[in-house]
């Protein structure tokens, strides 16, 4: 039997292992996909070296706070990777680990799947770690011409401009309280109010009652409705959570593990409402 991954820090609570497993198991893929705890970079070391000697082994997915560690042991990287500077998805092959970035295009379908159009919008993206980067790649990709981002680390924000910086403008967090800004989009791809400190919130509405956005977007899936969306949605704003992009581009990083699998929108909705009953199991 094939293995598969997911490495990072606080996975009890990740539904990963049921969408891979399923995706699998419909298309009667003998492998197996599992969760892997990694406390630091050098279990994170160890676990390459375990990958590239175990034959069984196809490849893995990265999630935090890994996705920008993993590149120094990968062996290529995809055109994607090579500008965002951080991967969720390696493949083993001929014993070298190639790393992808799927995170992007599950975030992009998310987004049109609700018909958002980030053309002409401003658009708040809050953080910036690798989450941050996919984030902003997809609203490139989707034709947005204005991204601001804020992270509580300046410095942090600044090394995004090493990505796509012709459309990225930096923010103290502190500036987020200023009354002349005003964002048409609010994308939050920090952990902030994720299980099980669900009560924290990265953003303070109450400062933009008289310009609020029309969408905002959080990257976390669990709980389903953070504080942040829940406070949106008391203001009649649009909103979504992470739940789908994380199933879009897992079927993304199946495709690359074992080819150009036909995992039809019926599969795909199945497994959503599964993942949503799970979700709501743990609030």
């Amino acid at each position: 039997m094939k293995k598969l991954f997911l490495i990072g820090k606080s996975l009890k609570h990740s539904i990963s292992p049921f969408i891979h497993n399923r995706i699998l198991s419909e298309f009667e893929i003998d492998a197996i996909y599992s969760n892997l705890e990694l406390s630091d970079t050098e279990e994170l070391k160890e676990f390459v070296e375990m990958v590239k000697k175990d034959k069984d082994v196809v490849g893995f997915n990265i999630t935090i706070p890994y996705k920008e560690d993993i590149l120094k042991f990968c062996d290529e990287v995809s055109e994607d990777v090579r500008i965002i500077k951080a991967a969720n998805t390696v493949k083993k092959e001929d014993g070298k680990l190639l790393a992808y970035n799927t995170d992007w295009i599950g975030f992009k379908k998310s987004l049109e799947d609700r018909g958002v159009d980030v053309k002409d919008k401003k658009i708040l993206v809050l953080g910036s770690g690798g989450a941050a980067k996919a984030c902003i790649y997809g609203l490139y990709r989707m034709g947005a011409k204005e991204v601001f981002v804020a992270n509580r680390t300046y410095e942090k924000a600044e090394r995004l401009k090493e990505v796509l910086q012709d459309i990225l403008k930096i923010l103290p967090i502190e500036w987020l309280r200023r009354y002349e800004f005003k964002y048409d989009i609010i994308i939050n791809t920090t952990s902030v109010g994720m299980f099980p400190n669900i009560e924290n919130n990265p953003f303070d509405f109450e400062i933009y009652e008289q310009s609020p956005p029309v969408f905002v977007y959080d990257m976390i899936y669990n709980p389903l409705k953070t504080a942040f969306l829940k406070e949106a949605e008391k203001r009649g704003i649009k909103t979504e959570n992470g739940l789908k992009m994380l199933v879009y581009q897992a079927v993304e990083a199946e495709k690359i593990w074992f080819g150009d699998i036909d995992i039809v929108s019926n599969l795909i909705a199945e497994i959503l409402n599964q993942c949503e009953r799970k979700v709501a199991q743990f609030e």
